[in-house]
């Protein structure tokens, strides 16, 4: 028999050259065998009464077969991966006394990761709102991390207090190979643009970047938990923390690249303190009013505030090493009759200033973030235990990407691309940038900023009369001017990782991307009871006895997402953020099943977004400047799922003494076959725009069987 063809869904007409061409969508097979072999050694020794020695190696190693790069042509430009783990952790402590402990840890992760393509030299090609084909251009890549940690922590009690002293040693290595760009990236506004071979974005890197980066981050802290009355608790304490900057990575000391807009290196950031503050209090009242509110040692009041720091490393080094001296990139716009031939590659970067850099400002600091909770906890009739509270956080210094040498747009510019209808009509983005002797100068700058509150309530009941559960429910608020700084497609398919104007960072201040504001989530377990007559029949309890039923349902809100035109329509040389202008009067409507955007033939006529459209009726580059919706103004439609499970116990008869068991176990994943429609097509320049494309439901049952002795 031979192989079915692929089938077709989905489909629509795009206008190419005056010409409809016919579109949809169809999956291509693809087989991924998985190899893989694990391997743990432990060793417990006591060496005294007062010495224990605690050993553990964990060893890996896996060969995964078509799980990376481009998957959407079966294995066509699909990578592989393999990787070499192991993981080893030494503890030891040491009893000095009744009231000094102390505990050592050494522990060393190694890994060597490899991610091999099927096709090196295909370049990577994106027809907007179409499809892509060529590897992903953040490959090829390889990596060998070899991280060590020593740690050591003091405990001395005396009197109510509990003292902790300790230090965090960590020292990483990491040898990277990254071809970020090195098979040439193609970037094509849409299919008509493409047929005619006249590329919105073309990006080269000359040679792959190659490195061995360094870094030792320290950490030291101090710590009381101070035992006040039977009933209160305080804890304080303070940690510091500072990890230099592997040098090379951050900036250039060559004062003629400092010239072209290249940073100095980054400063260490030296200032890294983080208090922490706690408390723990349990109201004892014995009569009265407060008896009934608290009760008598049943209640508790928690509360505290905390500060953490991250630490800059692994991927802001692999983006910001692909700079000169270790490799040479280039970018350029509007790029006539090119595709699909490329310059050919060097051993050697040279320094161009037309190139792009990839850096970060010298005065990056390490992300921060200022963590508070406050909650009440009530315990009542011995079974439950119901919880309210508040917790909240801040945080600034994130991570985000911006430009320091953007092309600017005027609105004259606009008008001219407007009404020639051709995006080429205009001086490129490459001479339209601040200082057009210059190429792009990104930068891996840390100016994010987000606040997240949250109140939350919480019934649980202790396992009693055959059924233990938890109920939680949180209603919340994330509020973030950057989602995602390195381009996760999940994320930044709704919520760029660039503001759209480079110029107006305050204006991208919105409802997160990963904000859900209702969430609700019950579990449960119910050990079936069986009726007194059949358990007194041993065959009836070995048949219908031993069961247990439990579950997890979950709602959450949806994803808030933002409508992009798909083109870089503000022309500040970026297609992924640009909004389109609001049209209040223009015609909106949801679905009411899927809450897709429109229901109507034309969405890019007439519609609620509005953006200038190219002869091929598809959102024109070059032509609008910064819409007017804002960020993430929309929002998915939420889903609800269940899992529940089916178990059954069997005790064996041999053996005697009731410990062999066998243990059957049916689980149900979204038993229900609930639909998780997830955000439809925000791109303009999709042909599919406002349809949801998801896979729905995908209830899934598996069977099992455990042998217990």
């Amino acid at each position: 028999m031979g192989r079915r063809k692929p089938s077709s869904r989905n489909l629509a007409n795009i206008t190419a050259n005056g010409v409809a061409i016919q579109t949809g969508q169809t999956n291509i097979g693809i087989n991924q065998p998985v190899k893989q072999d694990n391997y743990t050694v432990r060793i417990d020794h006591k060496i005294s009464s007062n010495d224990n020695l605690t050993g553990r190696l964990i060893y890996n190693k896996g060969d995964f077969t078509n799980v990376v790069s481009n998957l959407n042509f079966g294995t066509l430009f699909s990578g592989n991966q393999f990787l070499k783990d192991s993981n080893l952790a030494i503890s030891e402590s040491h009893v000095f006394g009744p009231s000094l402990i102390n505990e050592f840890r050494f522990s060393n992760i190694k890994r060597n990761l490899d991610f091999p393509e099927n096709d090196t030299r295909t370049p990577s090609t994106t027809i907007g709102g179409l499809v892509g084909f060529g590897g992903a251009s953040n490959f090829p890549q390889s990596r060998i991390t070899d991280f060590y940690q020593f740690s050591d922590t003091m405990t001395y009690s005396t009197g109510n207090h509990t003292f902790r002293f300790g230090a965090d040693i960590r020292r990483n290595l990491f040898d990277n190979f990254s071809g970020f760009d090195f098979k040439g990236t193609f970037g094509f506004n849409n299919l008509q643009d493409y047929l005619n071979n006249n590329a919105a974005t073309f990006t080269q890197a000359f040679s792959a970047a190659d490195f061995l980066a360094k870094q030792t981050q320290q950490g030291y802290f101090v710590q009381d938990d101070w035992r006040v009355t039977p009933n209160l608790t305080l804890n304080f304490g303070v940690r510091y923390e500072t990890a230099n900057v592997p040098f090379g990575f951050f900036g250039s000391e060559d004062p003629a690249q400092n010239a072209a807009l290249v940073p100095r290196p980054v400063r260490t950031d030296k200032n890294n303190f983080a208090p922490v503050f706690g408390f723990a209090y349990s109201p004892n009242f014995e009569s009265g009013l407060g008896k009934r509110i608290f009760g008598n040692g049943l209640s508790s009041i928690r509360g505290g505030f905390r500060t953490a720091y991250d630490v800059l490393f692994y991927n802001i080094l692999v983006v910001n090493a692909g700079n000169f001296p270790i490799t040479t990139s280039v970018t350029q716009s509007n790029v006539l009759d090119l595709f699909p031939n490329l310059a050919p590659a060097t051993t050697f970067p040279t320094f161009n200033p037309l190139a792009t850099f990839v850096n970060s400002p010298t005065n990056l600091k390490n992300p921060e973030s200022y963590l508070y909770s406050l909650s009440f906890q009530r315990e009542f009739r011995k079974q439950f235990v119901m919880e309210f509270g508040y917790t909240g956080s801040r945080s600034i210094n994130g991570i985000n990407q911006l430009q320091a040498n953007a092309p600017v747009l005027t609105a004259a510019q606009a008008a001219t691309v407007r009404a020639s209808l051709n995006a080429n009509s205009i001086p490129t983005a490459q001479q339209r940038r601040l200082f057009p002797q210059f190429g792009g100068r990104v930068l891996i700058a840390a100016e994010a900023q987000g606040s997240y509150n949250a109140g939350y309530v919480s019934l649980k009941k202790r396992f009693a009369n055959n059924l233990l559960f938890d109920v939680a429910y949180t209603y919340s608020k994330l509020i973030s001017n950057n989602d995602e700084s390195l381009g996760v497609a999940a994320i930044t398919g709704g919520s760029s990782q660039v503001p759209q104007d480079f110029f107006d960072y305050r204006n991208e201040r919105a409802v997160s991307a990963f904000d859900r504001t209702h969430r609700f989530v019950a579990n449960f377990v119910y050990e079936i009871p069986m009726p007194g007559f059949i358990e007194r029949n041993a065959f009836g309890k070995a048949i219908l006895g031993g069961f247990q039923f439990s579950g997890i349902v979950a709602y959450q809100s949806g994803q808030p997402f933002t409508i992009l035109t798909g083109v870089d329509s503000n022309g500040n040389g970026t297609a992924g953020s640009d909004r389109p202008n609001y049209n209040p009067n223009g015609i909106f409507m949801l679905d009411p099943v899927t809450r897709n955007l429109r229901t109507f033939t034309s969405p890019l006529v007439g519609g609620a977004f509005s953006v200038p459209l190219g002869t091929n009726g598809l959102p024109l580059a070059n032509s609008l400047g910064n819409g007017s919706l804002g960020k993430n103004t929309f929002r998915a439609v939420g889903f609800w799922n269940s899992d529940l499970s089916l178990l059954k116990n069997f005790v064996l008869p041999w053996g005697g003494d009731g410990n062999h068991r066998l243990q059957a176990r049916a689980d149900f994943l979204n038993a229900f076959n609930q639909d998780n429609y997830g955000r439809p097509v925000n791109n303009m320049n999709n042909v599919d725009f406002g349809r949801n494309l998801n896979n729905w439901g995908n209830r899934s049952i598996t069977l099992s069987a455990k042998y217990i002795f």
